[in-house]
């Protein structure tokens, strides 16, 4: 089973986007995603997939809380 986790975008560079996962900051490629500082995105396997709002974010953080993933 895969599983994409949301985080908070930190950096944008030229070629990657520095995403932090609750104080986990790793580097992660935008593909077609167009990314900003600030942004909640959904990662999976070094990819960012889509832009999320604050509000899927969290949700999606708490059932991951609630299940022990975080």
């Amino acid at each position: 089973m895969c599983v994409a986790l949301p985080g908070l975008v930190k950096e944008v560079r030229d070629d990657a986007v520095i995403v932090d996962f609750s104080g986990n900051e790793v580097t992660a490629m935008p593909g077609l995603v167009p990314v900003k500082k600030g942004d909640r995105v959904l990662v999976h396997a070094g990819c960012i997939l889509q832009v999320m709002s604050d509000k899927e974010a969290d949700e999606l953080e708490a059932i991951f809380s609630e299940v022990g993933a975080f």
